[in-house]
């Protein structure tokens, strides 16, 4: 897609909730795109898989430069446009014309990276729990030793954190508080406790992403099998 007309399609957004009007010649552009995408709806909802070979080729870039700034991944941003597109043909008898194909695209779009986040934070959190709550009597003695040492690694990462992200956090995965009783209990406002909670589990996050994949999965593999 030439720079020119992609710069226009990703300032429709911007022109159109601050009512700036556009120059002459980029109206004429914004018009052929809003009428291509009106014709693709139209032709996709009749089954045309050349339709849906111009959608990819016209969208795939701008989608996944969209999902990878959420991401930080180029194989979750890929299946989060992948998905979209798929979904995009799994409904396409339910495309208006009149709409367009690109808003529900970029709604299936949205609605992949937030279910990918979502995933991510639970499994995340599951970690942490197997991590904490796996008995230490295991009949290997070595994998008791892995297990207790990443614990460790752990704990002083969470230690890294200020006084009161620490109480913070410790308080919301520690212990289960919800933000409500950690800011009656530690007197600050439900804002403050959300915010310092994400800090800190963003700080955590960043100490223990290099290793979390490698020596988690060892940990876990010797909690199932021995």
């Amino acid at each position: 897609m030439p720079f020119k007309e992609q710069h226009i399609l990703i300032s429709v957004n911007t022109f159109s909730k601050t009512k700036t009007a556009l120059p002459r010649g980029d109206r004429f552009v914004l018009t052929h795109f809003i009428n291509n995408d009106q014709r693709l709806a139209a032709r996709l909802r009749n089954s045309d898989h050349t339709a849906f070979e111009e959608l990819y080729a016209t969208y795939h870039q701008l989608l996944y430069g969209t999902a990878y700034k959420y991401l930080k991944s180029d194989t979750a941003a890929e299946d989060a446009v992948h998905e979209a597109f798929v979904k995009v043909w799994v409904h396409r008898e339910e495309l208006d014309p009149v709409q367009g194909v690109r808003n529900f695209l970029f709604k299936c779009l949205k609605f992949h990276v937030l279910n990918l986040i979502r995933d991510h934070k639970r499994s995340l959190s599951k970690q942490y729990e197997i991590l904490y709550n796996a008995s230490a009597d295991h009949r290997d003695a070595e994998s008791t030793v892995i297990l207790n040492d990443y614990k460790k690694v752990v704990e002083r990462a969470v230690e890294s954190l200020s006084a009161q992200k620490k109480k913070i956090f410790r308080l919301r995965s520690y212990e289960g508080l919800s933000n409500e009783e950690v800011a009656e209990k530690l007197g600050l406002s439900i804002n403050t406790v959300k915010f310092q909670y994400a800090q800190a589990s963003k700080a955590l996050r960043q100490v223990l992403k290099i290793m979390m994949s490698t020596f988690f999965c060892l940990v876990l593999l010797l909690v199932i099998f021995f």
